[in-house]
């Protein structure tokens, strides 16, 4: 199979690079091609190489209106705009010998990668994550119709847990036999627990949060949560790794509650960053809002690194209560407060659900599951049939109280 991926970022990065480059990975090493696509400034396509090291190409995808008179010229120059960046791309497409388009965090402007399958009769996959297609837990209220286009031009549609799957459907009920979900997965050899534990240092001991500085994140409810722990422990700090727009505001929050100098912002950190971090936290925490999957609570399992997260979206089908984790209410800082408690408290506990959600890691989430899994799936459209080596997580019917 040659596959197109089309990202809207170039990063290095975040839980759908996280994805795409494990999924790559996977591709390659089976013998598939994989080039990647991200949307540019430049008028001419282009070809690149990503900041992943991919080989791939780039080109800017207009879209229609706009405020004040920069909108107005973008409208009137669109139709020339859409016609030439449409043929750039159809012969992109053809002389690549593309037959799979993967689109992967939907934007308005992958519309044009819709009508170009419908042109060349490409296979079309649309990879949803989360905020590309929902708000607060539920599916967007309103959808624009190049968003409604893609979608139902897609072949196949992927979610990366049932529930958000469930989800979708609610808005997009046609589609129901045009949709899966597959579960992300990680680079073992990459996230691995440190051969000596660094946790326990008495001189650094933190609990570690990895999440965008976003509303949905809940990064001021952990710092209510935190702060009890902090005030009755100054041994203890607290370890943000991301960056966002609240960040300014959090500080300000953080320094409010009395818990500035006992919490750190780190700002983005690269992987290599991230697998030391988690190597040295007392316990990996994710106060989500809403969460369709949760990548960084398998990066942290897989480092045989306790976890504790609200029971939203699709952290009940990685993390079982009191097994492979602790799960709590959202929006409820006290239940936080105690889920942190309990594990920072109870050594068995501790060392019982970091072991069981390793094993979890290695049994369901790794990258070769997910590879496997994406890889019969695109072969299913070409009428393929492939033993499946990816098993879906069992969801554990264990709640917590």
């Amino acid at each position: 199979m040659n596959t197109l991926l089309v990202v809207p970022w170039d990063e290095k990065r975040g839980g759908v690079v996280s994805v795409v480059d494990n999924l790559t990975r996977y591709f390659k090493d089976n013998g598939h091609e994989v080039l990647f696509f991200h949307p540019a400034r430049t008028l001419l396509l282009k070809n690149r190489v990503t900041k992943l090291g991919y080989s791939g190409a780039h080109l800017r995808l207009n879209m229609p209106f706009g405020p004040g008179l920069y909108g107005v010229l973008r409208t009137l120059a669109f139709p020339f705009l859409f016609t030439s960046s449409i043929v750039q791309l159809a012969y992109f497409l053809r002389s690549r010998h593309i037959n799979i388009i993967n689109l992967h965090y939907p934007r308005d402007n992958f519309v044009y990668f819709a009508i170009c399958s419908r042109l060349l009769s490409i296979r079309l996959v649309t990879s949803v994550h989360g905020q590309d297609a929902f708000y607060k837990e539920k599916p967007k209220d309103k959808y624009s119709r190049a968003f409604r286009f893609v979608i139902h031009s897609s072949d196949l549609v992927i979610l990366p847990s049932d529930i958000y799957r469930r989800k979708l459907l609610e808005a997009f009920p046609g589609i129901q036999n045009r949709t899966i979900f597959i579960h992300n997965g990680i680079n073992p050899a990459l996230f691995r627990p440190a051969e000596d534990d660094r946790s326990g240092n008495e001189r650094n001991r933190y609990i570690l949060c990895i999440a965008e500085l976003q509303e949905y994140k809940a990064i001021d409810v952990l710092l209510h949560a935190a702060k009890p722990l902090l005030v009755s422990d100054r041994s203890l700090t607290l370890v943000l790794a991301g960056d966002g727009p609240l960040r300014e505001k959090l500080e300000g929050l953080a320094s409010t509650l009395g818990i500035r100098d006992q919490t750190r912002f780190l700002g983005l950190q690269g992987a290599s960053e991230i697998v030391n971090l988690l190597h040295g936290c007392e316990i990996m925490v994710l106060p989500s809002r809403m969460e369709p999957f949760g990548i960084v609570l398998i990066e942290a399992m897989a480092c045989r690194k306790p976890v504790v997260a609200t029971a939203v979206g699709g952290i009940p089908e990685i993390v079982e209560h009191e097994i492979s984790g602790i799960l709590v209410e959202p929006e409820n800082p006290q239940a936080l407060t105690e889920g942190l408690r309990r594990v920072l408290a109870d050594d068995a506990l501790r060392k019982s659900i970091a072991e069981n959600g390793h094993q979890r890691v290695l049994e369901h989430f790794c990258s070769g599951h997910t590879g496997a899994a994406y890889e019969k799936a695109f072969a299913s459209l070409f009428g393929v049939e492939q033993t499946a080596s990816h098993l879906p997580s069992k969801v554990s019917d264990t709640q917590p109280q």
